[in-house]
């Protein structure tokens, strides 16, 4: 029994039990995990605003340089402009036109006046009968109609006495006096009559105002003379005109200017920031410079263009910029893309020395450009130097370029002579 027993407190007796290793979840802080995961997450979004905001668009912040160096040059041309318009104007020849302009405008001033007032009577008159005229004539119309489609001859007569009875009818109309009063006479008159007054009425104000613009030619003709030699005498702008430059610039909106040219699908954006290119302003470095005495790169950017005749001939809304100058009109991040000079761009800017290339991509066929010396010169050179004789370009070998359409005339002959050859064929063949 008692080895029994001893079994059993084996059995029952057990070791204590060892103490549970620490869970690194819930033993350890994660609050420097989540705080340097706070402090990217922060640092990533503030990055991503700052990109979106600058890094994507620098465009902006070269807006608002342009604004503020183009106001600085147009307050100086205000004052300028100021004491050039006045000298101008005091000058004698400006005043010599002036009086000579005010005189034949007072000259003609009382004619003109009777004839604006009698053209407004006539208006008055002319508004007073338009009405009736026209429910009238409608009338007349609508009963022609019913004549050309009655279906028998006694139906037409009956129509036409439709309308003898709207032409004898009575009409009252409330017309003006002919004194230019603003009183008003009851007329009970007929179509006819009407009528008649509507096509007097026409004519006279027609009269009257034909004898008004002779009046003025005159005087007209004088204050052009007037106007044309402030324009030719001063220098710059006026200061109105200034005023309205600096308006403009207060309203500034700052946003990327684009040019879709669908049709050759064509993107531009180049004037997002050269913003001077199409100013009434003539803009040089010189003028958008900063406070520095030398130009810096955005005075040079902001230059109007060199040739504005170019630009009338060669509209920037129908051709965009980079289609003759090259670069990437489409980027605005940075310069080096923009300019087209990264890697890999096919069509990067062309400098200045080569800045005529452009125009070749069009202009290959003609041997003289107006506005392209350095182009010309080089096609003489070509022409002269012997180069086309082994270097075929098209333009320069007038007898190759002859035989090739002469040659496509006959092709298109001959396709001509075998169709006709066909259906005179075929022709024949339904005959028999």
């Amino acid at each position: 029994m008692a080895d029994t027993s001893s079994d059993s407190d084996k059995i029952i007796k057990r070791e204590p039990d060892a103490a549970p290793a620490p869970d690194p979840i819930t033993s350890r802080s994660t609050s420097s995990i989540l705080l340097i995961c706070a402090l990217l997450l922060m640092g990533s979004l503030a990055w991503a605003l700052y990109d979106e905001v600058y890094g994507q668009r620098p465009w902006k912040n070269t807006q608002r340089i342009f604004v503020q160096r183009y106001n600085r040059y147009l307050k100086i041309l205000k004052r300028r402009g100021n004491q050039t318009e006045k000298d101008v104007k005091e000058s004698a020849a400006y005043q010599e036109l002036d009086q000579a302009a005010k005189a034949a405008a007072e000259q003609v001033e009382p004619r003109k006046r009777e004839i604006d007032k009698r053209a407004k009577v006539i208006d008055s008159q002319i508004a007073a009968i338009t009405d009736p005229f026209q429910n009238a004539r409608g009338n007349i119309t609508l009963i022609n109609y019913r004549i050309e489609s009655a279906p028998s001859q006694s139906k037409k007569d009956d129509l036409r006495k439709d309308i003898d009875e709207v032409k004898r009818e009575q009409i009252e109309v409330e017309m003006p006096a002919d004194d230019g009063s603003n009183k008003t006479q009851e007329m009970k008159l007929t179509f006819p009559q009407i009528e008649e007054r509507y096509n007097k009425s026409k004519e006279e104000k027609a009269r009257l105002l034909v004898e008004r613009a002779e009046l003025l030619r005159e005087s007209g003709e004088l204050a052009k003379k007037r106007d044309d030699y402030l324009k030719e005498n001063l220098i710059g702008l006026s200061a109105q005109q200034v005023d309205s430059l600096l308006k403009k610039n207060e309203n500034f909106d700052y946003t990327m200017r684009q040019i879709n040219v669908s049709s050759v699908d064509v993107v531009d954006r180049c004037e997002t920031c050269h913003l001077g290119i199409r100013e009434p302003l003539e803009l040089t470095p010189a003028v958008m410079k900063g406070r520095r005495r030398t130009p810096d790169s955005f005075a040079r950017a902001f230059i109007s263009h060199p040739n504005k005749e170019l630009l009338q001939i060669h509209d920037v809304e129908r051709f965009g910029c980079a289609s003759c100058h090259g670069g990437n009109g489409r980027a605005t991040t940075t310069i080096e893309k923009a300019h087209g000079t990264n890697r890999h761009w096919l069509f990067p800017l062309h400098r200045k020395e080569n800045l005529e290339a452009g125009c070749q991509q069009c202009h290959s066929r003609d041997r003289v450009l107006d506005g392209a010396p350095t182009l010309t010169l080089g096609k003489d050179l070509f022409q002269q130097r012997g180069c086309v004789g082994c270097h075929r370009y098209e333009g320069f070998d007038r007898e190759s370029d002859a035989l090739a359409g002469t040659r496509q005339l006959v092709k298109q002959l001959e396709e001509e002579k075998l169709a006709n050859d066909r259906e005179a064929r075929q022709a024949a063949a339904g005959v028999a």
